[in-house]
């Protein structure tokens, strides 16, 4: 069998998303078709712009046949800890392949990108202030694109786990990842459509279909800038000193930040630093938001890959794929939380409430009972 591995984040599920899956599988030619999905916060820090539930829906409407969760412990982590936890789901789940969208859409330059980034002397650089990944851009400027560091890492990460995945490349075209208006009348970025959503914009035109979600606009980190001011401002600093990434003293900078910032946009721009990016400034901020704390990351041993696969939704076909391969799986499968689920898989009830605490009234209630109580999605 030939089974294809997609690692997404739908934030939120557009054409150029679509474009994806329709030319992974006619690659592929899989029979059976997973992604794994990050829940309610994004690799780069962000808040997601709708509930995972949502997403799950679009991606089983549009061929998937299977999507798990890549848990918020490896969603919100920079690229390398992030590709190992979504190759490790995929290899749990048996696939063959792994297909992802990149700038350079060439499997054999990233390879071998993938190979000499061990040898490149960063130490100088990141001296000067530099962070990681301007650092190893510098050096090589391939590895500048955002596909092209996520690709690279899906690769180191399949070499470190010894899975047994094909990896293949499609070229993302037309929209960059972070461009902030469209250039296109079919295809845009997550982030222009984002935008066009806070401003009351129409963004029908890119995307297959629109997401039934009122609150949709209401998630960014400005609207959950009052809830991380708080925290920060009510906390001490030595629990601050204990959530995971906080280092080098950092606390003591968002606190200040914090007491002089009346807004998200002031803030970031109070607490800024070559060295930490903004993208890692988000990271620990959604850490704050989670209290995700360095001694449950090292309990957990993310390097090690993921410790349990949770089911989000399925297809028929899913369903029949899981069915056949549940007794060779070596982790456990969860399709709902029951008391005796993985301490990771319960701090994900802590990212929904978090997520959802922007909302008023019955609503976050509803989200964190969907959390903890939904079944699978039964897409297709």
């Amino acid at each position: 069998m030939k089974i294809l591995g997609l690692v997404v984040e739908y934030n939120p599920f557009h054409n150029g998303h679509l474009h994806h899956i329709t030319e992974s599988k006619k690659l592929i030619n899989p029979d059976v078709t997973i992604a794994v999905m990050s829940g309610h916060f994004m690799q780069r820090g962000e808040p997601a712009c709708t509930t995972k539930w949502n997403r799950v829906a679009l991606a089983l409407a549009y061929g998937v046949d299977l999507v798990v969760e890549l848990p918020y412990a490896y969603s919100n982590q920079s690229a390398d800890l992030f590709a190992i936890g979504a190759v490790s789901i995929l290899n749990h789940l048996g696939a063959t392949h792994l297909c992802f969208g990149s700038e350079l859409g060439d499997i054999k330059t990233l390879a071998r990108l993938a190979d000499e980034m061990d040898s490149l002397d960063v130490k100088e650089l990141l001296a000067t202030g530099m962070s990681l990944p301007k650092a190893f851009a510098q050096l090589k400027p391939a590895l500048s694109g955002p596909n092209n560091t996520l690709g690279i890492q899906y690769l180191r990460a399949i070499r470190e786990l010894n899975a047994d995945i094909i990896p293949l490349t499609i070229s993302r075209e037309i929209a960059g990842y972070n461009d902030q208006v469209p250039v296109d009348d079919k295809i845009t970025s997550a982030t222009a459509i984002r935008k066009m959503v806070d401003d009351g914009v129409d963004y029908s035109q890119y995307v297959p279909a629109q997401i039934d979600d009122p609150y949709m606009a209401l998630q960014n980190w400005e609207s959950h800038y009052k809830f991380l001011r708080h925290k920060l401002l009510t906390s001490r600093l030595a629990d601050l000193e204990q959530i995971h990434d906080m280092v080098e003293g950092i606390e003591n900078r968002l606190v200040a930040a914090a007491r002089e910032s009346a807004s998200w946009a002031d803030f970031m721009q109070a607490v800024g630093t070559k060295r930490y990016t903004r993208t890692r400034i988000q990271r620990i901020c959604a850490n704050v938001l989670t209290s995700l704390t360095k001694r449950e990351i090292a309990a957990w041993n993310l390097r090690q890959g993921a410790l349990y696969v949770r089911i989000l939704g399925f297809t028929k076909t899913g369903s029949s794929y899981l069915k056949q391969i549940k007794d060779n799986v070596l982790v456990p499968i969860y399709s709902n939380f029951s008391k005796d689920c993985h301490p990771m898989l319960q701090q994900e009830i802590r990212v929904t409430s978090a997520w959802g605490s922007v909302y008023d009234g019955e609503y976050i209630s509803d989200i964190i009972q969907q959390e903890t109580g939904a079944k699978p999605i039964i897409g297709g």
